[in-house]
C-alpha cells in the first residue's frame, strides 16, 4: 500500500465531522474541569488511524490531514489560549508504515510537549493494553473519546466497546459499515468477527428472505440494541450517510455512543452544521421498537412524537423533553422548541414559564402540562 494514498470523500466529510466535534468538545470539557478545580486533561484515542496525512485527490499535489493531525492541531491552538490545559493522543495501527508516518507527523508538530504516542499492531489487542495501563492512572477519572473507524465490519468487539463505556466520562464514534455486515454475515469465515461484532447471536435471527434493505434494517437495530444492552451505553445516535446515487441504502453509519446527554447533544448540533453537503448527514429517529432508517427525516412528525410523549408523562421540565427528543428523535434544541410552541398555540399542552420568561419561547426551568386533545 502506497503511503500516503488519496482520501475518499465520505473520509474527508467524517474529519470535517470529527474536526468541528473535538474542538466543541475540547472546549466545553476544559471550562468544566477549571470550573470544579479539576485539572484540564482529556484524551483523545484513534484506533485504526491510517497515516495522518492523504493527498487530497488523485492529482497528488497536496495533502490533507488525517484524524489524530486534526486533533492535535485543535489541542495545540487551545493549549496555546491556555498552558494549563493538557491534551493526550493515542493511537493505533496495524500497519506499520502508517504508524511511523503519523509518529513523525506528531512529533513535528508537538510544541507543548504533550503526550502523543502511535501504537503499532491489532486493535483489539493494543486498546485493552491500553486499557490496562490508563485504569492505573487517574486518566481513567477524566473525559476520553474514542475514534473507531474500521475498513470492515472486525476488529472492535462489542465486549471491548463495553470496556471503553465503564469509564465515567467516555463516548466513542464508531464507523459501522452495515453493508459489508449484509454482504458476508453468512460466510463461514465471518461467523467469530460477526459474534465479536454484535456480542451475541441474534444476528443469525435476521430473516432471509428479506431485501438487502431490511436486512440492513434489521442489523443496524441490533447493534444500537447491544450498544446499549450489553456494552451498557445510556445513549446510542446513528447517523446515516446518504452517498450520491445510492439511494436509501448507505455503505455505513457513524454511531455515536455516550453516558451523558451533554455529549449527545453536541455531537448532534455538529451534525446539523456538516450536513450540507453531497454525503449528508441524517440523525435517525429512534422509536422504542425500530428505528425509522429510511424514512425521510424532514418529513418526520416530531411534533406528534413530542405530543404523545407528554400525554404520556402528564407533566415533565421542558429539560426532560429535551433530553428525551434529542435521544429518541431527529430534533434538536430549535426544532423542540418549536413543535412545543406550536402545541401550545394548539392548546394541547400548557406551558408553565417562571417569571420573567418571555412566552414567545420555552427554555429550561419551564414545565410542560398536557391538557387534552
Amino acid at each position: 500500500m502506497e503511503i500516503p494514498w488519496v482520501i475518499e470523500e465520505p473520509t474527508k466529510i467524517k474529519h470535517e465531522l470529527l474536526r468541528q466535534y473535538i474542538a466543541a468538545w475540547m472546549k466545553i470539557l476544559f471550562s468544566t474541569n477549571k470550573n470544579y478545580g479539576r485539572p484540564q486533561l482529556v484524551t483523545y484515542i484513534d484506533g485504526f488511524c491510517g497515516p495522518g496525512e492523504y493527498y487530497c485527490d488523485t492529482t497528488k499535489a497536496s495533502k490533507c490531514a488525517g484524524s489524530p493531525v486534526l486533533v492535535a492541531n485543535i489541542a495545540n491552538d487551545l493549549i496555546l489560549a491556555d498552558r494549563q490545559r493538557e491534551v493526550a493522543i493515542l493511537c493505533i495501527d496495524e500497519n506499520k508504515k502508517c504508524v511511523e508516518s503519523l509518529q513523525s507527523i506528531l512529533n513535528g508538530i508537538n510544541t507543548n510537549n504533550q503526550y502523543w504516542q502511535v501504537y503499532h499492531g491489532d486493535f483489539e489487542q493494543q486498546i485493552n493494553t491500553i486499557l490496562d495501563e490508563i485504569d492505573t492512572k487517574a486518566i481513567k477519572d477524566y473525559p476520553m473519546f474514542f475514534f473507531v473507524d474500521p475498513f470492515g465490519y472486525s476488529g472492535f468487539p462489542m465486549q471491548t466497546l463495553k470496556r471503553i463505556l465503564s469509564y465515567p466520562r467516555s463516548e466513542i464514534f464508531i464507523n459501522y459499515m452495515v453493508y459489508d455486515v449484509v454482504r458476508f454475515w453468512e460466510q463461514d469465515h465471518a461467523e467469530q468477527s460477526m459474534l465479536e461484532l454484535f456480542g451475541t447471536e441474534e444476528y443469525k435471527d435476521v430473516d432471509k428472505t428479506q431485501d438487502a434493505e431490511q436486512r440492513q434494517l434489521f442489523f443496524m437495530n441490533l447493534y444500537c440494541k447491544n450498544l446499549r444492552e450489553i456494552a451498557k451505553s445510556r445513549y446510542v445516535m446513528p447517523f446515516r450517510i446518504n452517498t450520491p446515487g445510492q439511494g436509501v441504502r448507505p455503505r455505513y453509519y457513524l454511531i455515536h455512543a455516550s453516558q451523558h446527554s451533554k455529549a449527545l447533544k453536541v455531537m448532534k448540533d455538529n451534525m446539523a452544521r456538516v450536513s450540507d453537503v453531497e454525503y449528508r448527514f441524517e440523525a435517525i429517529g429512534v422509536k422504542t421498537t425500530q428505528m425509522s432508517l429510511f424514512e425521510d427525516p424532514g418529513k418526520v412528525d416530531l411534533r406528534n412524537r413530542i405530543k404523545d410523549y407528554c400525554k404520556e408523562q402528564g407533566t415533565i421540565s421542558y429539560d426532560e423533553i429535551e433530553e428525551w427528543a434529542y435521544a429518541n428523535t431527529n430534533g434538536m434544541g430549535k426544532t423542540i422548541k418549536e413543535a412545543l410552541m406550536q402545541l401550545e398555540q394548539e392548546g394541547l399542552i400548557e406551558i408553565q414559564r417562571k417569571p420573567r420568561q418571555k412566552n414567545n419561547t420555552v427554555t429550561t426551568g419551564a414545565q410542560i402540562k398536557f391538557i387534552g386533545e
